[in-house]
């Protein structure tokens, strides 16, 4: 049976940017130490679903989830929209869909919203993963991977949407300052077959370390989303991404040297950093994360898709080259998924 293939993968984000040194400045801190969490960062710019000449950091929460509502259906209908364009199909044949965020809270969920958008057919199967954080795009690719391989005549869309900037928090911690430093607004949607041309998924694995499980999450003071945020984050996760590398590598039978691409998910400098260092990766190993967490920052679960994006952009792959894709999350949890062009 042959194994499912990504043959359209597109991304969106609201059109309004910010630099970081504009953010910082809504965010109001004052202090050396996280002012350099903004400017040290690694990021230029983000986009955010906000009005520059309106936004106050006052919003209810009531104000927060019907920015997320609206704000994920607009810029996850874009994402679709260029996926399909560039698969050459119609919604109507879209067996499966599959949606993922963490950033916020709807009943029914995306999924059922862009099924309407859309006007999928009666019969389109759904699932939603929620509340997985940055991992759940790789869990979302996972659920599509899944069925393709039980349906093989299906076609699979996954759609990561996330509005990060309805989560923001103020208060003096400086895990706090560290999310208000580097979280953004994006989405992305892949199309997924059986055949075709496209990047091969040759298998899924994860690896679950639930002694890590305080790390990284929300809470909810007041009904209000705070992001959970350790330090002890990029030791964990850079450790737990090289020792999913090595089981990988180890079920497939093959060295570090023969992978061409890291897609790995640009969850923040210092992650970035750690993991270079771990698993004796070079500069270019890591173009494609750093650039992303450039250019948008952390958008949680869809950063890791545009990660993939920007090296299926770039030309440099070639086919039998091969990639090692992984993103972090809470529970804590790596995610990652071997691919071949």
């Amino acid at each position: 049976m042959p194994n499912p293939r990504i043959i359209a993968l597109e991304t969106a984000n609201p059109t309004t940017s910010f630099s970081q040194e504009e953010l910082l400045t809504l965010a109001s801190y004052t202090d050396e130490r996280r002012r350099g969490f903004f400017l040290h960062s690694g990021i230029e710019q983000r986009h955010l679903y906000v009005d520059k000449a309106t936004f106050r950091p006052t919003e209810t929460t009531d104000e927060l989830n019907a920015r997320f509502r609206k704000g994920g259906v607009e810029i996850g209908r874009l994402a679709i929209q260029r996926a399909l364009d560039q698969a050459g199909c119609s919604a109507q044949e879209i067996d499966f869909v599959v949606t993922t965020t963490c950033t916020g809270r709807l009943c029914p969920n995306l999924d059922a919203y862009f099924v309407r958008e859309f006007r999928m057919k009666e019969g389109v199967q759904r699932v939603h993963v929620g509340d997985m954080g940055c991992a759940s795009g790789m869990i979302a690719l996972q659920q599509a991977y899944n069925h393709l391989m039980a349906f093989p005549d299906h076609r699979a869309l996954i759609v990561s949407v996330e509005i990060c900037s309805s989560t923001y928090y103020l208060d003096d911690s400086l895990e706090t300052a560290v999310a208000n430093a580097i979280f953004a607004d994006g989405s992305a949607a892949a199309i997924l077959t059986s055949d075709g041309g496209g990047v091969e998924v040759m298998g899924h694995m994860s690896l679950v370390r639930s002694e890590y499980l305080d790390l990284m999450g929300f809470t909810y003071p007041n009904g209000r989303p705070r992001i959970l945020l350790s330090k002890e984050i990029r030791g964990v996760g850079s450790a737990m991404m090289k020792e999913l590398t090595a089981t990988i590598l180890n079920r497939y039978h093959l060295k570090q040297e023969e992978i061409r691409f890291w897609v790995l998910h640009s969850a923040g400098r210092g992650v970035l950093e750690r993991a270079q260092r771990e698993m004796g990766l070079g500069d270019a190993d890591l173009q494609f994360s750093r650039q992303v967490l450039r250019r948008f920052g952390n958008m949680s679960s869809a950063t890791v898709l545009f990660v993939l994006n920007e090296v299926i952009r770039s030309g440099q792959a070639s086919p039998g080259d091969l990639g090692v894709m992984i993103a972090l999350g809470p529970g804590f949890c790596a995610e990652g998924a071997l691919l071949r062009w």
